[in-house]
C-alpha cells in the first residue's frame, strides 16, 4: 500500500560530544572573581567539564534571542544574532551553546552585546521547557557586558560571518548530510484508513521523495546541483583567504554526500523483513564519515571566542 508522507522523525543515533563551552582547566582563573576561565574551545573531553562540577566559572559569549519570558535562564553562544541555540543535527542536544541560569529571585534582561557570565558549573542530565537537552549548565549566574575595545582582532570577521547566516546554513547542510547517510534511521507518519496516524520505517522510495521535496520537511534545496559550490562562494565572499578551513569542511561534506547518494542509488542496503526495516550495508562507515565532518565543523565553530 502506498503511504502518504506527512512528516518524519529521526530514530536518534545520539552523537553526544561535549562541544559547547568545554572547560579548559589549564586556562587560568579570572583576576577579578577567581573563577575558572572557560571558552567555547573544541576540547571534546567531557571529563574536563566534570572536574569543574560545583566550581565557579566564567565565560564570554552572546545571548541567543530565544529565552523564556520569565528570564530565569538564557542560552549563551559564541556567535551573535542567533535566534535559536545550535544542536547536534537531528537531536535536541545543545552544541556550542550553554544554558545559563540566573540566581534565585533574579532574571536576565536581553542584550545583543557580548557578555561575561560568572556562575557555578553543574553537571547532570537536564532538559528544559523548550525540549533542549544538556549534560551541564551554569547556575547562580550573573553577567556584565564586555568592553569591545578589549576583544580580539578577528571580531569584525566573526561579526560578518554571523550576520551573513552562513554558519546556520552549514549547520542545516549537516542535517541534510545526516539524512543521506542515515535515512534508514528515520520514520514517516501517515493516516490509516480510519484517519489514525501510524508510524513506519522509511523505505528507499521515501528517502528519494524527501530528497526531491520542497519546503521545510524536504531536502530539495540542499540536494540540488551546485548547492555545495554555492556555500563555498558565499564563504569566500566574506573572506577570500581567512575561511579556507570552513571551505575545506564543505568540500569534505560534498564528498560524503556523493558517497552516500551513490550508496542509495546503487541499492546498497538490505531489507530486514522481521522488523519491516531497511538496513544500510555500510551503515557504520556512512555514520563515521558524517561524524568526522560534523566534528570538524563543531571544532571550527567553537574556536571563535572573544
Amino acid at each position: 500500500m502506498k503511504r502518504r508522507r506527512i512528516a518524519f522523525t529521526a530514530l536518534l543515533l545520539m552523537f553526544c560530544i561535549a562541544l559547547g563551552g568545554c572547560g579548559d582547566t589549564k586556562g587560568g582563573k579570572s583576576a577579578d572573581t577567581g573563577a575558572a576561565m572557560l571558552s567555547f574551545s573544541a576540547a571534546t573531553d567531557f571529563s574536563e567539564i566534570k572536574k569543574l562540577d560545583g566550581k565557579k566559572v566564567e565565560i564570554i559569549g552572546y545571548m541567543a534571542t530565544l529565552s523564556p519570558v520569565s528570564g530565569k535562564y538564557m542560552y549563551l553562544m559564541n556567535m551573535p544574532y542567533q535566534n535559536c541555540p545550535f544542536c547536534v543535527p537531528n537531536t535536541t542536544q545543545l552544541a556550542n551553546t550553554m544554558a545559563v541560569y540566573a540566581k534565585n529571585g533574579k532574571t536576565f534582561g536581553f542584550t545583543d552585546q557580548p557578555v561575561k557570565v560568572t556562575g557555578t558549573m553543574k553537571v547532570g542530565d537536564y532538559s528544559d521547557e523548550y525540549g533542549y537537552e544538556y549534560n551541564y549548565r551554569i547556575v547562580d549566574a550573573e553577567y556584565a557586558e564586555v568592553d569591545l575595545s578589549s576583544v580580539s582582532s578577528n571580531y569584525a570577521l566573526w561579526q560578518s560571518i554571523a550576520a551573513d547566516g552562513i554558519v546556520a546554513e552549514v549547520n542545516s547542510m549537516l542535517d541534510y548530510l545526516y539524512f543521506v547517510c542515515q535515512w534508514t534511521e528515520y520514520t514517516i507518519t501517515y493516516p490509516d484508513e480510519n484517519g489514525e496516524m501510524q508510524t513506519a520505517n522509511m523505505y528507499p522510495g521515501d528517502a528519494e521523495s524527501f530528497l526531491e521535496m520542497e519546503g521545510p520537511n524536504g531536502y530539495a534545496a540542499e540536494n540540488a546541483d551546485g548547492y555545495m559550490d554555492g556555500l563555498i562562494t558565499r564563504i569566500r565572499a566574506l573572506s577570500p583567504t581567512e575561511l579556507e578551513d570552513l571551505v575545506n569542511i564543505v568540500e569534505q561534506a560534498a564528498s560524503v554526500r556523493n558517497y552516500a547518494l551513490n550508496e542509495l542509488g546503487s541499492g546498497n542496503y538490505t531489507y530486514d523483513e522481521a522488523n519491516d526495516k531497511f538496513v544500510l550495508n555500510n551503515t557504520h562507515e556512512l555514520y563515521n564519515r558524517w561524524a568526522d565532518v560534523y566534528k570538524l565543523f563543531s571544532e571550527w565553530l567553537a574556536n571563535w571566542q572573544l
